[in-house]
């Protein structure tokens, strides 16, 4: 467990309460909206005002994990390209297979989150976050204001260059000219995704325009906003899976039609298409399987030091992670320790393909809440732009993460 430091000593819960009230009246203003979310009829806190104290030297093994995990994705990547006929074990809908294999020379997501874990046995990578990663706000805005709250070091300052920079190497991967647009855009009545586009908008260095999704137009001859002006290059920050289900008001598959343009070259998308194909936890079980074949020695290092074993099936396992291939948010996960349910989620994505995944515990973590100090599960969340760590985002919550899991700052202990 790590330290932390509180402002809560001795726990007076109206003090507490004032105190977060202010505080996430600052964070509402710079940007970050759901440091408290409302589900199941009740108001759920998200963001924790305590600060972690993480050590150097896990701190440089995180982003040393994140560059190491980074390349075994980008050669994956390359031999999924090379082996085509692969793909019906990603469990992506066929429908997208020609857009996914489409040639292109660019990098497969440019905007990534990889999920560790700090295991007994070192830091382990238990999924990619390569198509819609969230959690940028949280990075920079919140934990920002968190660290001059606790007046500490921030470890993630610096992270609004680095997306700069992405950006930069977007514009010149895309030939986006001066004169261009970049549309950014998300479901408008989903505040994280939408300040999240908005937050990657801000450091976009030309023409830039926010579009809600529902405004988008589609037509045949290519996607449009609501003033006829054609839309060629489009942030998403939304799944690429749930367009196939997109209707019109008068039953048309609009969202159909949208791909076709986007394969089509009508509309160049930004996380491109790719980073779907990366974000299948099925890519997991294939580097497990194909560790020996794939890569070189060097590379089988890194799977065996941050990797865990990954199957199609149980395999024999008798502590795993049922996990859906495309499932979000920890949506459809079972938990499994010695044959022993310890938590599982039945509400969605259970028709999709499932892989199952070694099971190693997350430490626990204690942090202060409004309803007093909570020991949960910590994950480690490490953002990448173009390649590069930029920043971590840290999460304490149950046996499966989910969108309630609580988001707390870090600072590198002294």
């Amino acid at each position: 467990m790590l330290p932390y430091r509180s402002l809560t000593t001795p726990f007076e819960q109206e003090k507490y309460l004032n105190r977060f009230e202010s505080l996430y009246d600052e964070m509402a203003k710079a940007g970050f909206t759901w440091a408290t979310l409302y589900e199941n009829y009740e108001e759920h806190q998200y963001m924790s005002d305590s600060m972690l104290e993480v050590p150097h030297a896990m701190y440089t093994e995180i982003k040393n994990a994140t560059r190491a995990v980074d390349a075994i994705y980008i050669k994956t990547y390359k031999m999924i390209k090379e082996n085509p006929s692969i793909m019906h074990r990603l469990g992506i809908p066929i429908m997208l297979w020609d857009l996914l294999l489409e040639d292109q020379s660019k990098r497969f997501s440019y905007f990534t989150r990889y999920d560790f874990i700090a295991s007994v046995h070192g830091l382990k990578v238990i999924e990619a976050n390569t198509d819609t990663p969230v959690g940028l706000v949280e990075a920079d805005i919140a934990q920002n204001r968190l660290a001059n709250v606790h007046q500490v070091e921030n470890p993630n300052e610096g992270i609004n260059r680095l997306v700069k920079e992405a950006w930069d190497q977007v514009i010149k991967d895309y030939q986006i000219r001066s004169s261009d647009t970049l549309y950014f855009t998300a479901a408008n009545w989903h505040d994280e995704d939408k300040l999240t586009a908005k937050y990657l908008m801000q450091h976009y260095p030309q023409n830039a325009d926010y579009i809600p999704l529902e405004e988008i137009e589609v037509r045949k001859d290519g996607v449009y906003d609501p003033s006829g002006n054609q839309i060629h290059f489009l942030y998403r920050l939304y799944p690429l899976e749930y367009f196939l289900h997109e209707k019109s008001g008068t039953g048309e598959s609009i969202g159909e039609q949208f791909l076709v343009n986007v394969l089509e070259g009508k509309v160049k998308l930004i996380n491109p298409p790719q980073a779907l194909m990366m974000q299948s936890k099925a890519v997991l079980s294939l580097i497990t399987e194909k560790k020996k074949e794939w890569y070189t020695r060097g590379e089988q290092e890194i799977i065996e030091r941050y990797f865990l074993r990954t199957y199609d099936d149980q395999a024999g396992l008798y502590s795993y992670v049922k996990k859906p291939v495309l499932g979000r948010e920890g949506g459809g996960i079972t938990v499994v320790e010695n044959n022993h349910i310890l938590d599982q989620d039945l509400d969605y994505y259970q028709d999709q393909q499932m892989v199952y995944q070694e099971y190693y515990p997350m430490p626990s973590q204690t942090i202060d809440t409004w309803d007093g100090p909570y020991t949960g599960r910590l994950l480690i969340g490490s953002h990448t732009m173009n390649g590069e760590p930029a920043g971590l985002f840290f999460r304490v919550g149950e046996y499966i993460t989910g969108n309630l899991s609580m988001f707390v700052g870090f600072t590198i202990m002294k």
